[in-house]
């Protein structure tokens, strides 16, 4: 007797999953996360622009002008994104003669989520989503000077790790002391470069809700958004005579 048999196979990607390496900070081949929570109230009717410095700061530090505050160690975040298998580079430097040398390292992608039930699956977007221009209400990644961001890696000085004592996670200013930095050369300083960048208060969650913060690697992101196909499930059909 002539039967089918339908075999389907549902193939989906699904990263690693991370575990918690470090106080607060989760870890797997390629990914880091954490928690964090929205730092800045862009929807008060009397303060509806948020001049942005940070995207991710550590507490006590710049809060009021970065959109996440993530209560983990700088140099943890640095240890995990080696273990991880991140190389680190440096931060923005400045020669002697005023010159600069851009912030370089492995390039990053910083994704960003609300926190939801332990049985739904957040949805990330990249964390550059919730930042625009001022003047024209234009996305950062659409600016021609933005260049993404690199694994800088901070430095260590004779007090220490730099970032520990800044607070400085993942920057959209140049500080020369970021863990993650931006690969363009914006100042935080006015009278250098005119702050443009505000927090998209028509995306932005309300100050203290709940986030998830997800670095990968930039070609994983990229290679995940392009290859659809790889979430879709796949049916094969094998027919056999039994």
């Amino acid at each position: 007797m002539l039967m089918s048999v339908f075999i389907s196979l549902l193939l989906f990607f699904e990263p690693p999953l991370p575990v918690e390496l470090l106080p607060g900070v989760r870890v797997a081949d390629g990914i880091v996360e954490f928690d964090g929570e929205i730092a800045v109230d862009a929807h008060h009717p009397d303060t509806p622009d948020v001049y942005l410095e940070m995207f991710v700061t550590a507490p006590d530090s710049r809060e009021h002008e970065s959109l996440v505050v993530a209560k983990i160690k700088p140099s943890n975040l640095h240890a995990a994104l080696l273990a991880a298998g991140f190389e680190a580079g440096e931060p923005l430097t400045r020669d002697a003669a005023g010159g600069t040398v851009k912030a370089h390292g492995d390039a990053l992608i910083v994704l960003v989520a609300i926190e939801t039930a332990a049985e739904d699956e957040p949805a990330f977007i990249p964390i550059t989503d919730w930042v625009m221009n001022r003047d024209d209400e234009t996305g950062i990644v659409e600016s021609e000077r933005w260049e993404g961001f690199v694994f800088a890696g901070s430095k260590f000085t004779k007090r220490g790790y730099e970032a520990d004592g800044a607070g400085t996670l993942v920057s959209l200013t140049s500080f020369s002391n970021e863990v993650i930095a931006p690969v363009w050369t914006l100042s935080h300083l006015a009278e250098v470069d005119e702050p443009v960048w505000i927090a998209n208060r028509d995306l932005l969650p309300k100050k203290g809700e709940r986030v998830i913060v997800r670095i990968v690697a930039e070609e994983w992101a990229e290679t995940d958004a392009d290859d659809e196909s790889s979430h879709e499930p796949e049916r094969v059909d094998i027919d056999r005579d039994l």
